[in-house]
């Protein structure tokens, strides 16, 4: 047997009431507080998005790229474009990506799952065919 302990005397009250921490209920790695207050911002800026008409890509990096794509397909000469050029191949890309993405959610709404897979992009291509999935 082990040493033998001695009896504790009960412990007294204090006469003044300390206060209590704050109740919270368990922790699971993020603060519920946090996810609540993310919700309402994320859907205000998605009815702001959808109501505007401006686009939603910059326009230097999308120039950028589209001068670089154009390069190579053209083994390197530059040509110069015209911004109305850029802005008109910026709006039909971002329409395209956009109603990409449309058919996309709902395909994945369709299989049950709000999140977006890589998968239902892949199916919607697919299901559009060479003409509007871009081969």
């Amino acid at each position: 047997m082990g040493p033998r302990r001695k009896p504790e005397a009960p412990r007294r009250r204090s006469p003044i009431p300390t206060p209590s921490p704050p109740r919270r209920g368990p922790s699971l790695g993020t603060s519920s507080r946090r996810h609540g207050q993310r919700r309402p911002r994320v859907l205000k800026e998605i009815r702001k998005l959808q109501k505007s008409t401006d686009l939603l890509l910059r326009k230097r990096p999308f120039g950028l790229l589209a001068r670089e794509v154009c390069a190579i397909f053209t083994r390197g000469v530059d040509f110069n474009w015209q911004a109305q050029a850029l802005l008109a191949l910026q709006e039909a890309a971002e329409a395209f990506l956009v109603h990409l993405f449309e058919d996309a959610y709902l395909l994945s709404l369709h299989a049950g799952r709000v999140t977006l897979y890589p998968k239902d992009v892949q199916l919607a291509r697919r299901i559009r065919g060479i003409q509007e999935g871009l081969g």
